[in-house]
């Protein structure tokens, strides 16, 4: 059978008349908002998948709405937990949802270290001290559910939307006030909070492996960093060493994620992937992961994939534009994996 997922970041999807955040003005008008749902419809019609993650769901409605007189109206949604203020994530599936969770706490206490070699080039030679950063919950809750397939295959497909890059600035400090010096701490912040979050997917992703190895796993969502950033590396894990024996390598490509970006690019004369532009800057922050059930080098693999397939139409560099991005137009491109699975 084909398997086609989707991650799609949606920009702030919520009703007309709707203020979001602590903000007093609502963010549509019933005109924008009636232009949005049909863009979302026909980004959907576009990307044809049976499984899609939303990121930025602001209301539960607003989502059914976009989905509302369509073939997907009567498929199976899951939200993590909306309050009608701040994004969320969600899932569309044509699958049964067998279960779900809503994963808000990082599953360990990140200690932070500096490493020896640095302490012995310092001048105060100061013994190392551990601190245990008080960053104890996801930016916003991982939406973790399970499908079934088929009778006898289940699937585990988690949605994230980890921290973004904007500067964590001291309060009180406005982004366009601050020093170059503020903004690269701010950026630090920033980084080191998405870091973590990373890291708390991978214990996630490892655990579940550990107890369910016949369940295949896919991680997908607004990853907020290039394909190639330390965070996503976390979260695909370290390939085995090439001096272990051959089964320590085979058990440990195990918990080895796939990152269907790389897959396609190892396929192409020609990579054009990237579903953001910031500033100039093309880049690749909306992946999709998969477990190695689908790794074309496992000899007991489930299924391999087909294709990736982007839809970036709807971007433009704005450096290179006076144009504005029309309101009711997300500024992620979608990203789809098309998956065989075997019979």
């Amino acid at each position: 059978m084909k398997l086609s997922l989707g991650t799609f970041n949606v920009q702030n999807l919520t009703r007309a008349d709707k203020p979001i955040y602590d903000e007093r003005r609502a963010l549509y008008s019933p005109r924008e908002y009636a232009r949005k749902c049909k863009w979302i419809q026909g980004q959907l019609e576009k990307m044809s998948v049976d499984v899609c993650g939303f990121q930025e769901i602001i209301e539960e409605e607003a989502l059914r709405e976009c989905v509302q007189g369509t073939e997907r109206e009567h498929w199976h949604i899951a939200i993590a937990e909306p309050n009608g203020k701040t994004p969320v994530n969600a899932l569309l599936s044509r699958f049964p949802i067998i279960r779900t969770e809503y994963l808000r706490d990082i599953p360990f206490a990140f200690e932070f270290f500096d490493d020896r070699a640095s302490l012995a080039q310092s001048p105060t030679n100061t013994p190392a001290e551990s601190i245990v950063l008080p960053i104890h919950q996801f930016s916003r809750p991982i939406l973790k559910a399970e499908l079934a397939l088929t009778q006898k295959l289940s699937v585990v497909v988690c949605v994230l939307h980890l921290k973004s890059k904007r500067p964590t600035l001291p309060e009180g400090l406005d982004r366009d006030e601050a020093t170059l010096v503020d903004l690269a701490q701010g950026s630090v912040r920033s980084l080191i909070r998405r870091a973590i979050e990373a890291s708390g997917v991978r214990a996630i992703v490892s655990q579940h492996l550990e107890e369910r190895p016949d369940t295949p796993v896919f991680v997908m969502g607004d990853l907020n960093d290039s394909d190639t950033a330390v965070t996503n590396q976390i979260m695909l894990g370290e390939p085995p060493f090439h001096r272990l024996s051959p089964d320590e390598k085979i058990e440990r490509w195990k918990y080895v994620l796939q990152n269907s970006r790389d897959v396609q690019a190892r396929r192409s004369m020609e990579n054009f992937y990237y579903t953001y532009i910031h500033n100039g800057h093309y880049e690749s922050l909306d992946n999709i992961f998969v477990s190695n059930h689908f790794a074309d080098r496992n000899k007991e693999r489930l299924g391999r994939i087909i294709d990736v397939r982007l839809f970036n139409d709807h971007l433009f560099d704005q450096t290179l534009s006076f144009d504005r991005k029309p309101p009711h137009v997300s500024d992620h491109g979608q990203v789809v994996t098309n998956i065989e699975v075997f019979d």
